[in-house]
């Protein structure tokens, strides 16, 4: 968890967007818009091929050594957008949306493929708890973002961008900052990278003095059942095994796949503008970090009891809950803004972040239930380039669209990804490997 919660750059990605977008607006562009750095976060949510490698490197090298590749990508490309922050939009590009983003992709599903090995009777809780540490990250690090960079508490100007020149200076130095923060975390973190023990070494380490004091023939008993057990559970957890081929073929891949783009769609939509719309009618920086500080922990809970849920009932029904409160929840929004209250939109927001926390829990307990534990390495990685089209698509309509057509309309079209993701959800059961998911 303390590893993907240094992962989680791109869930504050929506409090850095303003301070981004104003010094390059300074420094190197003045044409950029928020619409234009919506990229960064796309290519931060979902890289391509980035956690297929990740998933290849876990088998080839180890979890460990595949989750410490990725971190010195994620960091180093942090820590040189210090540098690359000050020449241009795409040497920024290069170090933040590739080299960042890559790592991001590579160590994630090592770290998240090594712990359902742990307890792989309880995929759901343990996606949940993972991934909550990836959406933890926000909870801290927002706060600190604008404490660092905006300790007076400057409001933005007439067009929604910061042009105080003390505040801007600080801006590469936040890179330097972070990478430090997250350097230092994953060096200690990685440390506890480990497979669990193999079901033979735990019952002679735990056992040996109680073996030697009991009779041969009651211990070959016992040690025969346990064999049994040991192998059934296998058979059982590991279930099903499908060929890779026909996983991609499925129309069950299919449907989990284009759920999940829908829903990124909205994830980023949420994540990556609450804050420049909450601008629009809340004239206080702090109080705009501090929404997303505690979206994140609730993000970060949603994700434990979405997976909690999904155990106990089925990933049908806890996705098809998500996806109706997303939608009703996105398209409503505009009637906050028309109330007034900072209240009422740090309850919205902190509530569209639950949902945010389901997609994430409940898609690799998919994978896992309908693809098996021996192919979810590859079915999760392969399930993840959803997420880069999901960017492709929110990054286009939001650079060529929102400026035209304005956050209200904008928002009630992506409430619609969710509402097709709720009938993708309803009879995904109907498909091939379907019939596990429910």
């Amino acid at each position: 968890m303390v590893l993907q919660f240094s992962y989680g750059l791109v869930y504050t990605f929506g409090n850095l967007l303003p301070y981004l977008a104003s010094y390059l607006r300074w420094k190197v562009d003045p044409q950029l818009n928020d619409g234009s750095l919506i990229w960064f976060q796309s290519f931060l949510a979902g890289f391509p091929f980035a956690f297929l490698v990740g998933a290849y490197l876990e088998k080839l090298i180890g979890a460990r050594w595949g989750a410490a590749l990725g971190s010195v990508l994620y960091t180093g490309g942090l820590a040189l957008s210090y540098l690359s922050i000050q020449k241009s939009y795409f040497s920024l590009f290069i170090t933040l949306g590739i080299f960042s983003a890559f790592g991001h992709g590579v160590a994630y599903n090592c770290v998240l493929t090594q712990c359902q090995k742990w307890l792989p009777h309880r995929v759901g809780l343990v996606s949940g708890l993972i991934t909550a540490g990836f959406g933890s990250g926000a909870f801290l690090i927002s706060p600190i973002q604008t404490k660092f960079i905006n300790p007076n508490n400057f409001n933005v100007d007439a067009n929604g961008y910061f042009t105080q020149e003390e505040l801007l200076e600080r801006v590469p130095k936040m890179f330097l900052l972070l990478a430090f923060i997250f350097g230092t975390l994953q060096f200690f973190a990685l440390i506890f990278i480990g497979d669990p023990k193999p079901q033979e070494m735990l019952l002679k380490n735990e056992s040996e003095q109680e073996n030697a004091r009991i009779d041969p023939r009651i211990l070959e008993h016992r040690l025969s059942m346990a064999s049994c057990v040991s192998y059934t559970s296998t058979i059982h957890y590991n279930a099903p095994t499908h060929s890779k081929s026909a996983i991609l073929c499925s129309d069950t891949f299919f449907f989990i796949f284009v759920t999940l783009m829908l829903n990124d769609i909205w994830v980023q939509t949420i994540s990556g503008f609450y804050k420049a719309y909450g601008q629009t009618f809340i004239h206080d920086d702090f109080f705009l970090a501090t929404i997303n500080a505690f979206a994140a922990v609730f993000n970060t809970i949603s994700r434990i009891s979405w997976g909690a849920i999904a155990d106990k009932f089925s990933y049908q029904l806890s996705m098809s809950i998500a996806c109706t409160f997303g939608a009703v929840l996105m398209w409503t929004l505009g009637l906050v803004k028309l109330s007034g209250s900072p209240t009422l939109y740090f309850v919205w927001i902190c509530a569209m972040f639950c949902c945010v926390g389901a997609t994430f829990s409940l898609v690799p307990y998919a994978a896992h239930r309908c693809f098996g534990s021996d192919n979810f390495g590859f079915s999760y990685g392969c399930l993840q380039m959803a997420m880069f089209a999901a960017g492709i698509f929110n990054a286009l309509g939001s650079q060529f669209l929102l400026s035209i057509i304005g956050f209200q309309i904008h928002f009630t079209f992506i409430g619609f990804t969710m509402f097709m993701s709720l009938l993708l959800t309803i009879f995904v059961s109907r498909t091939q490997f379907g019939q596990l998911a429910i």
